[in-house]
């Protein structure tokens, strides 16, 4: 009898012993938790962002200029916005100022009214490279899908559903045969800065054209296809039937304008001296890629002269390296990209 009374005393002093030696770590942890990741699930809730009232009051301006000339976007008007938020090209092309995230549907009206040439192309420009630089970031994350999408079939490894259905679409969007990998990542791909802003400058008459005023169209695509938007020539001869199409927005314009250069065979020539360019790790040179566009024009030769004299006359290759600022879209016009 009492050596069992001897063991319960023994046993009860441990416990007790284990039960100070717990309560002691629990203290220390709370005092002065451990560096340490937990590997419980995180829960991130994004907290409401506040409205920048400085954006808020470039909207409610730009809106009530549009408001007092009919709704339509005035040079006037994005002038002083692009003043306001301290846009100009000279730091974006020096590589000291990255380019806002400025997206406009549609350029100021009043463009062809405005007299002084330099003026009329900064604000071209102005209004033109945030658009190419986002176009060219989608495609540019699109890209780095496909290569992870790729990757994972590759060790033979399952993707969800919902990523085959978008890779079907993208090969089906750029006239690639399902699994030809290479040859997707080859048409899915940018086009630098200079050959879009110098075509969109020869194409549209640096914006003022009937065309880019009436339909978005910067850069006069044909469409035969009586369900797009177009807009008739005015000098079509008899028996034609084709139409330049027209957009809703600058972005969609420029959207078609890349996939054309991308999936249609008389880009050929475009398309492999781009590859070679990123095979050699070279920035892409819009000035050379110029020289494989002979086909966009009737004009042939002369067509790319004039686009690489426009280049080079504006000085557009700086614009090849220029990036999207990180800070958040400023709505300036709806319908935006």
């Amino acid at each position: 009898m009492a050596v069992v009374t001897q063991s319960k005393r023994f046993h009860l002093a441990v416990l007790g012993l284990l039960g100070a030696c717990v309560l002691v770590l629990a203290g220390a942890q709370i005092l002065r938790p451990a560096n340490t990741v937990s590997k419980a699930p995180k829960s991130i809730i994004a907290l409401p962002k506040e409205k920048d009232p400085k954006k808020a009051s470039l909207e409610q301006a730009l809106k009530g200029d549009q408001k007092r000339a009919g709704g339509k976007l005035t040079v006037s008007a994005l002038n002083k916005t692009f003043s306001k938020i301290g846009y100009e090209l000279d730091p974006v092309l020096d590589g000291k100022s990255a380019v806002p995230r400025l997206f406009l549907s549609s350029l100021p009206y009043d463009l062809g009214r405005m007299k002084e040439a330099d003026e009329r192309k900064s604000l071209f420009f102005r209004t033109l490279l945030p658009l190419v630089l986002r176009v060219n970031e989608e495609i540019k994350e699109n890209r780095a899908k496909v290569w992870r999408l790729r990757h994972r079939l590759s060790v033979g490894l399952d993707i969800r559903a919902e990523d085959r259905i978008w890779l079907d679409a993208a090969f089906d969007k750029y006239k690639v045969k399902s699994a030809r990998f290479d040859r997707l990542l080859e048409k899915m791909d940018v086009v630098p800065p200079s050959l879009a802003l110098a075509q969109a400058a020869e194409e549209s008459g640096w914006g003022t054209s009937r065309f880019t005023r009436e339909g978005n169209a910067l850069f006069g695509q044909w469409t035969h296809n009586p369900k797009d938007k177009g807009i008739v020539p005015q000098n079509r001869e008899e028996g034609k039937t084709h139409r330049i199409k027209a957009f809703d927005s600058l972005s969609g314009s420029l959207k078609a304008y890349v996939l054309n250069l991308n999936t249609h065979k008389a880009y050929r020539g475009f398309r492999a001296l781009r590859k070679q360019m990123h095979e050699k790790g070279e920035v892409l040179r819009g000035y050379e890629l110029v020289t494989t566009l002979d086909k966009y024009s009737e004009r042939g030769e002369e067509y790319v002269t004039s686009l690489q004299a426009i280049i080079k006359n504006n000085d557009l290759m700086r614009f090849d390296k220029a990036t999207l600022d990180d800070d958040d879209i400023k709505h300036l016009n709806n319908p935006l990209i």
